[in-house]
């Protein structure tokens, strides 16, 4: 099992630049990781899918999507502090909002992480 997340912006992404620790990522075609200790973060981003109403209503002009993805759900805290991280720098450099488990919303500087 994975934690999976998302980023939405009105922009495209500018991968790996603005991901923490950007020349320690691997490129596989479209997706990119970062490995830890029995961990990894991937991002993939997508201009193809459709953000939900509450994303809208929260970042007019949604159209582009970074789903982050930390394996397994299990990682240590190290893990969950990258992925949370990768989150928050991305909806920081592209002007858009992080997306939690249940849907929500939030600026780079809102909502809480688990642990928190």
């Amino acid at each position: 099992m994975s934690m999976d997340l998302a980023v939405w912006s009105a922009r495209p992404f500018n991968l790996p630049a603005e991901l923490p620790k950007s020349g320690d990522w691997k490129r596989t075609g479209k997706e990119f990781a970062f490995s830890g200790r029995g961990w990894h973060v991937l991002v993939l981003s997508s201009d193809e899918d459709e953000p939900e109403s509450n994303i809208v209503e929260k970042l007019p002009g949604a159209a582009h999507v970074a789903y982050v993805t930390l394996e397994p759900i299990g990682a240590d805290a190290a893990g969950y502090k990258m992925l949370e991280k990768v989150i928050r720098d991305l909806a920081r450099q592209s002007g858009g909002v992080w997306v939690d488990p249940d849907g929500e919303p939030y600026q780079h500087d809102e909502g809480s992480f688990y642990g928190e």
